[in-house]
């Protein structure tokens, strides 16, 4: 959910000798150079793209993971790939359609800055502006980054699964996230492996009628496809099926959540480990009503009106695009129009009330929770005095919702001792609902497992995590900032190797707890520019976590979209039984 600047690696190539095993093939030597080892799959063969002398890492670019999501299977799931017989190098392969995030441009930049940056971006290819490839709905394919070593089958080697962020409306798995660096300072320890996903529209449209007709939350189907294929094909590069590590921010984060919740938990998750970095996601509960309304508004800017999803299949790529952004301009500002809904299925409800009501996968053995100290304010345009915005913003979000509103406007008054201005109010009732407070229910749920941070270096904005995350080298400044990025890497990737972020952290580092449960968590990691120390978390309390579950738990139970045998009671509904009797109603 952040605009970054993506950086484009050139690659590099070098001769090795020949043969063939473990599902790589080796080429001989030409009279220039040796060509690049290949990975033979049932449905084709895809060449390495480069290999990183210096590291001895190989790059395999762009293979394919399922079938392009056109014509019919547009707003389906992700279907086996359709086999080829030409050697595949890496060159093909698109970047998920894109939209501008133009309200948090105006929110980070002000409305003049804001204006003038959303009518840039909106008339260029984001695909390629964020480092990657041209957009394209042709655009299910995933990169994969391996030592030599779990080529030749010499180790087995544990697997780093990423999943970008980008408010579920951007993003892809080029650019910044290159695998380089995590790879590399694992000591050639581990596997890394990223895969687009759909977005907006095309990833996350939602409604009863697409639930007859097309595939509510495609994207989350495309992110499980990833997962399969790195179960099915691992030992072919040498990786370790059995202990893969998903790890995710932003939109990303709040992916993990939606798969660790996946089918109320009775399907596995595919994972064994997590790293889960400001999870997000939007509350849409209402889908024969709010969400359906989004869906038909959709169809309105369109030009398909009373035609349903099958006309929105007939459109080419360019005017399903186009209609996608015309539908977000329409938007308040900071909202995005699409991203994880309840469809009954695959988000049967609410993350944290899956969690709440104990239906999620319990087998992921261990977890790394975190936020970062200033989650809210790149999201926040200064509303000054007027104190009725905020009202508008609870309407938008759930309707005229009398119970609801009430509880949130008793919790988050225009005047409180917490805040001085109407933008501390926003940026407390943003940071708390949409962000920290998906911490608190994972960590409750796997009580036991998770290890938790807040990073805060800097300002500590919605996003600064990553840079460290993909920490390479300490490059030509060098000094503190580098040498705190290395340590924070040390320990997400001791983590990957075993479970433990301490076990193989660099040496001189705290020792670092798992996280101790209670109204404020404790023995949260406190990640500054001057180091790490062992805080209270006063981001992820009960007084305002609970309440935002009841919230939550209101709206699920009110709408009748509970699912039988996970309804999850709420404060809001004490002493209103009819309420609570027609609490799953509409679920099927």
């Amino acid at each position: 959910m952040h605009l970054i600047l993506f950086l484009v690696l050139l690659p590099v190539s070098l001769a090795l000798p020949s043969f063939e095993d473990n599902g790589l093939h080796y080429h001989s030597l030409t009279a220039r150079a040796q060509s690049l080892p290949s990975l033979k799959l049932p449905y084709g063969t895809w060449q390495a793209s480069r290999y990183d002398s210096a590291n001895d890492i190989y790059v395999f670019k762009n293979i394919r993971f399922a079938a392009a999501p056109v014509g019919p299977l547009r707003f389906a799931k992700p279907a086996p790939p359709v086999p080829t017989d030409k050697l595949q190098t890496g060159a093909h392969g698109g970047t998920c359609a894109q939209s501008a995030p133009t309200g948090l441009l105006t929110g980070a930049l002000g409305s003049g800055l804001g204006s003038i940056a959303s009518g840039i971006v909106g008339s260029v290819d984001l695909g390629k502006v964020m480092g990657g490839a041209a957009t394209s709905e042709d655009c299910l394919f995933l990169d994969l980054y391996v030592p030599s070593n779990a080529l030749k089958g010499e180790v087995k080697l544990p697997i780093i699964n990423w999943v970008y962020g980008g408010a579920y409306i951007l993003g892809s798995k080029d650019g910044m996230y290159d695998g380089t660096g995590i790879v590399k300072n694992s000591g050639s320890n581990v596997i890394y492996v990223a895969g687009n996903y759909r977005l907006g529209s095309f990833g996350f449209l939602s409604g009863s009628t697409v639930e007859k007709e097309g595939t509510p939350n495609a994207g989350f189907w495309d992110q499980r496809a990833v997962l399969q294929w790195i179960h099915e094909y691992a030992p072919l590069f040498g990786g370790d099926e059995n202990d893969v590590s998903l790890w995710g921010e932003s939109a990303g984060g709040g992916s993990i959540m939606h798969q660790l919740t996946a089918f109320g938990g009775n399907q596995p998750a595919l994972f064994k480990k997590a790293v889960v970095e400001s999870a997000a996601y939007d509350v849409w509960v209402d889908r024969k009503n709010d969400l359906e309304k989004k869906f038909q508004d959709l169809l309105k800017v369109a030009g398909c009106s009373g035609k349903g999803l099958e006309c929105l299949r007939a459109l080419d790529f360019t005017a399903m695009r186009e209609a996608q952004d015309k539908y977000i301009s329409t938007l308040p500002e900071g909202k995005f129009g699409f991203g994880p809904a309840t469809d009954g299925n695959f988000v049967r409800q609410l993350p944290a009330l899956e969690f709440a009501s104990g239906n999620f996968d319990k087998n992921v053995e261990s977890l790394i929770l975190s936020h970062v100290s200033d989650e809210a304010g790149m999201f926040i345009k200064d509303p000054g005095n007027n104190e009725t915005v905020f009202q508008t913003l609870l309407d938008y979000n759930w309707g005229k919702n009398d119970l609801v509103n009430e509880a949130m406007l008793k919790h988050y008054p225009a005047k409180s001792e917490k805040w001085k201005t109407q933008k501390e109010r926003f940026h407390d009732f943003v940071q708390t609902t949409v962000f920290t407070c998906n911490v608190r229910y994972m960590t409750e749920a796997y009580k036991g497992k998770t290890y938790n941070i807040q990073y805060a270096r800097g300002a500590g904005t919605h996003g600064s995590d990553i840079s460290p995350t993909f920490f390479t080298s300490p490059g030509v400044f060098g000094g503190q900032s580098a040498k705190i990025s290395q340590q924070y890497q040390s320990y997400l990737i001791s983590h990957a190797r075993t479970g433990d972020p301490n076990r193989l952290k660099t040496n001189g580092l705290i020792e670092w707890p798992k996280v101790e449960w209670g109204p404020s968590l404790k023995q949260v990691l406190n990640v500054t520019d001057l180091g790490f120390t062992l805080i209270t978390d006063d981001k992820t309390t009960a007084e305002d976590c609970d309440l935002w579950k009841d919230v939550m738990a209101a709206l699920t139970v009110g709408g009748g979209y509970s699912p039988p045998g996970a309804v999850v009671e709420s404060a809001l509904l004490t002493g209103k039984p009819d309420v609570m009797a027609k609490a799953s109603a509409n679920f099927q």
